[in-house]
């Protein structure tokens, strides 16, 4: 994933965002340049950072213990670096959104409401324990590409866990239309208002900051919840794994580690 992502970065965030937008030729002349921009940015100074926080993950898959604070620590660091890159994004944003026409933006519209469906589809299931079922299933997927087969009381762990959370999809839905609204408005403003730059790029900043941020109370208390039931099942889960599945974990992130690091050397 990493060489086939990472390596076609500017072409396949172009696909991604062309399948919201269906842009034009004139306009991908201009996206593909700033694409190519931000990746090249990203590879100078993303890059060491995801491999510091490679090295780190790596380091503690060794330990025989790994606390829900330390665990929390370490996903509070990858969405910093996130954060730095939804930034870094902005310019490409700015830079596009004014050349959109009406048809893309309500194609836009559209996309976002197909988004959210799809969400409800895959994570808001009728019964409750349809739920823990889906999130079971990701959860145990993503488990086992860190660790590699799971054991009977690392699933048991994993589904108690989920048992006890009383998880209310309907919060995480809400905020979705909310951040869909967010999105469209953001653009559209882009598109129909003449701004200074400062006065685009605050636009946008505000948006993003928003992401992590909800005005939604009822959304920021239950996400919290939500990272903190994440870093209980991230301890007990190490604290039940054995050697061998602590040297799967290992060379997971030393595989990972050495593909970011080519990346790194590339002109």
């Amino acid at each position: 994933m990493v060489n086939t992502f990472y390596g076609n970065a500017p072409e396949v965030v172009r696909w991604w965002l062309d399948d919201y937008f269906d842009f034009t030729s004139p306009q991908k002349t201009v996206l593909d340049p700033a694409l190519h921009r931000l990746h090249a940015w990203h590879r100078q100074q993303q890059l060491p950072e995801y491999i510091a926080i490679l090295q780190d993950l790596k380091s503690a898959a060794n330990k025989e213990q790994i606390s829900s604070d330390e665990a929390c620590q370490k996903i509070d660091r990858v969405k910093a670096s996130m954060s730095a890159l939804q930034l870094a994004f902005i310019p490409v944003i700015i830079e596009v959104a004014p050349l959109l026409s009406d048809q893309q933006l309500a194609y836009f519209k559209q996309k976002l409401s197909k988004r959210a469906d799809k969400w409800k589809d895959e994570w808001w299931q009728e019964s409750t324990e349809a739920q823990i079922d889906a999130r079971f299933e990701k959860i145990e997927d993503f488990a086992e590409k860190v660790y590699g087969n799971l054991n009977a009381a690392q699933r048991t762990l994993i589904r108690k866990k989920l048992e006890g959370s009383h998880t209310q999809p309907s919060i995480t839905y809400d905020e979705m239309l909310r951040r869909n609204e967010d999105a469209y408005q953001i653009i559209t403003t882009l598109y129909k208002t003449t701004l200074s730059e400062s006065q685009k790029t605050d636009l946008v900043k505000e948006g993003f900051l928003r992401l992590t941020d909800s005005p939604n109370a009822i959304y920021r208390q239950h996400a919290k919840q939500v990272t903190l039931r994440t870093c209980e099942i991230i301890s007990h889960l190490h604290a039940l794994s054995d050697t061998t599945q602590k040297q799967h974990a290992n060379a997971w992130f030393g595989k990972l580690i050495t593909q970011f690091s080519n990346f790194r050397t590339v002109n």
